[in-house]
């Protein structure tokens, strides 16, 4: 197989309930449970792949993660 690529990092965009970690290697919720959006940096390249890792877990929260895939960069304002 062939060696993985520079890892994906997040884009400065994003929605108002999130925070951006590590140098937008990393997302987490932090209040809310609309407008946790995150997008990222660069486009994927054809056949390139991506990994979600869920690192840890809020009992505050339950329902789903929901991953999509667009062609399109970011929106500017309003808020996500």
């Amino acid at each position: 197989s062939a060696a993985p690529g520079p890892c994906q990092r997040f884009h400065g965009r994003c929605g108002q309930n999130v925070a951006l970690a590590a140098e937008g290697l990393g997302a987490a919720r932090v209040a809310g449970y609309c407008h946790g959006l995150v997008f990222s940096r660069s486009h994927l390249r054809p056949g390139e792949l991506f990994e979600v890792r869920i690192e840890a877990l809020d009992e505050r929260w339950a329902g789903s993660l929901r991953v999509g895939l667009t062609a399109l960069p970011p929106p500017g304002p309003p808020a996500l």
